[in-house]
């Protein structure tokens, strides 16, 4: 499965012979765990670890039904069958009743009076060989699996659509942090140099020592390597989202890493558009994180 596939997902799959109409209905939503519950009708539940196994096979997260339907088709065809035992008691009988009647009986009733005797037929209803019943619920099965397939592809690609979106957001967000931030940079440490000097009378601090010291503070306050690695993050999510596949997971980890340097870059700022422009950044990313917890 080389798309992106979302979580959510439906098929339906019928298959047929004279007589009889096997249904799967497959339906799943967004889930940590693979979930799977089956529902089978009387007839039926012989095959559910079949469905299990072709299931769990397949898919590997959310939480997922399967119900089966089995449908007879036009009238069952009944099928007479001669009670023998039952019959030949019948006939003994009247044997033994004309030999008591004598001179006097008309002879041994017809075929038909004992036709009509109750239990001498049965009637039993024609059955579809259960071999044949387990190829259409395999068969119905794979159709089914076909459309739930196509169905979360669709879905997929949509969810895809809006992440790109939301990720090139992203980049112009962390593009115009790192402007302000360029910036600023000088601006901060001339400020700081001369709120330090201010507090200090001249000649009782080492002028090297100052600038040192100076120097340290603005490089605690520098985000360089923050952006860097937020970049790379974002990278590396557009990668996964176009290879495809199973990709929910790793992309919620790199989600996790965007917010954790955007609160790194928040926490080290003193510029309040940059703090605003990250706070942008954080909701877009918690909105992409709702996005991405419908992905497989």
């Amino acid at each position: 499965m080389s798309n992106v596939v979302s979580m959510t997902g439906i098929g339906v799959g019928t298959a047929e012979v004279a007589g009889l109409r096997v249904r799967v209905l497959l339906r799943s939503v967004n889930g940590r765990f693979f979930d799977l519950q089956v529902r089978c009708p009387q007839g039926l539940q012989e095959f559910e670890p079949a469905i299990r196994e072709r299931l769990q096979g397949h898919i590997s997260r959310g939480k997922m039904s399967a119900n089966l339907e089995r449908e007879e088709l036009g009238e069952a065809t009944v099928r007479p069958t001669l009670n023998e035992e039952l019959a030949r008691r019948y006939l003994d009988e009247l044997r033994r009743l004309v030999d008591l009647a004598g001179d006097s009986a008309p002879g041994m009733p017809h075929l038909d009076v004992v036709a009509r005797m109750p239990g001498v037929f049965r009637s039993e209803t024609e059955t579809v060989d259960q071999e044949v019943v387990e190829c259409l619920v395999l068969e119905a099965l794979e159709v089914a699996i076909e459309e739930f397939d196509a169905t979360r592809e669709t879905e997929g690609r949509t969810l895809v659509s809006d992440l790109k979106g939301r990720l090139q957001r992203i980049a112009t967000a962390i593009d115009a942090v790192d402007a302000k931030v360029s910036q600023s940079r000088e601006t901060a440490r001339q400020r700081l140099r001369q709120k330090v000097e201010a507090l200090l009378q001249p000649g009782e601090v080492d002028r090297d020592r100052l600038a040192t010291e100076v120097v340290l503070i603005a490089e605690r306050s520098d985000v360089t390597e923050e952006i860097v690695r937020f970049r790379s993050h974002c990278a590396q999510f557009s990668e996964a989202i176009d290879s495809g596949g199973e990709v929910g997971k790793r992309l919620g980890f790199l989600l996790q890493e965007m917010n954790r340097e955007a609160n790194t870059i928040s926490s080290k700022s003193s510029d309040t558009s940059v703090i605003h422009t990250v706070v942008d950044i954080k909701e877009e990313v918690e909105r992409i994180r709702e996005q991405v917890q419908n992905l497989a």
